[in-house]
């Protein structure tokens, strides 16, 4: 038996937001954004919500799909809707996949590459025939507009892929994987934080994991810690991978990145010494949406036509936690 990526999806909000647009309201224009990250645009929430844009993109991986052949359904999110019910619990409903557990998985930007891998593992295990992965992003939501460093990289949006087994003589499987994590520097990306707050509880505060993060604060990131943290990460996570796989980085036809600033990807492509075709920059139009970006790129990749059946691909996320890791795969 194999684990495969039978479709895809995705879903992003038709407001765009170019640079120019962000200079209305921040001291910044577009030049400094481009040449720093990459970015031209992103995709704004118009109220749509995380599930709703979860339960878009999954719909559109599962056209022709009856829902009720899955068995498992992971979200993967740093903006739930709720705290509780799990936005896995309400994608169930929404999509009328009765027969699936489900729940929700944090890891930052790298959630669909650790959920991805979950998903596989529970699918080799368990009798159910389909797993699904949705990743839905409104980093609106945690997005601090009066600063401006940190307000031009993100955007919204879902991607969805839907898993499935297959007999083991087939191309399509799963071969290495990558799982790796640094905690020492989780504070240097930091998002929304809850306060303790009860009718027993003294005038002074709990002191907080991190003193520079304020309770109630929106999203902050120390760009210049992250910035070396990736690029060390992903090319190490690909590497590892492909290890795994027991294949060489030549054998790889295409790397999906995490797409958080073009320079850590084309840094990447540099150390990996592979082509700018095989690593994958898709950042210009989408900004950073956290974990949907890489299955975002994806569903744009297969619709073109420029993922093909037989294909060696590797994904890569790497970010809050600080997290990161790396799955590859035949298509």
């Amino acid at each position: 038996m194999n684990i495969q990526i039978e479709k895809t999806g995705s879903y992003l909000p038709e407001l765009v937001i170019t640079n120019d647009d962000l200079a209305t309201i921040v001291d910044t224009n577009d030049e400094w954004i481009s040449t720093r990250s990459g970015i031209k645009s992103r995709h704004y929430t118009s109220g749509e919500p995380t599930w709703f844009m979860g339960k878009t993109a999954a719909e559109r991986a599962l056209e022709g799909i009856d829902p009720t052949t899955i068995g498992l359904i992971i979200v993967t999110t740093v903006t739930p809707d709720y705290m509780t019910p799990a936005t896995a619990s309400i994608m169930q409903a929404e999509l009328g996949a009765t027969n699936a557990f489900c729940f929700d998985l944090n890891a930052g930007c790298t959630g669909f590459v650790f959920a991805l891998d979950v998903a596989a593992t529970y699918l080799a295990a368990m009798p159910f025939e389909r797993a699904l992965v949705i990743a839905a992003e409104t980093l609106t939501k945690q997005t601090d507009f009066e600063d401006r460093k940190t307000c031009v990289l993100f955007g919204d949006g879902a991607g969805a892929v839907l898993l499935r087994k297959t007999p083991a003589g087939e191309s399509s499987a799963f071969h290495g994987r990558f799982m790796g994590g640094t905690g020492d520097g989780a504070e240097y990306l930091v998002g929304k934080a809850f306060e303790v707050k009860h009718p027993f509880l003294p005038e002074e505060t709990f002191p907080e994991r991190f003193p520079e993060h304020e309770a109630g604060r929106d999203f902050s990131m120390a760009g210049r810690e992250v910035y070396k943290f990736a690029v060390n990460a992903l090319p190490e996570a690909v590497e590892k991978a492909v290890a795994d796989a027991g294949w060489e980085i030549g054998d790889v036809d295409l790397i999906v990145p995490h797409q958080a600033n073009s320079r850590i990807i084309q840094g990447a492509a540099r150390r990996l010494k592979v082509d700018d075709s095989v690593m994958i920059d898709r950042i210009e139009t989408i900004g950073n949406t956290s974990s949907a970006t890489i299955p975002i790129v994806l569903d744009a990749l297969v619709r073109e036509g420029r993922v093909k059946r037989g294909m060696n691909v590797v994904f890569c996320g790497f970010g809050g936690g600080l997290c990161y890791g790396a799955v590859a795969f035949t298509y």
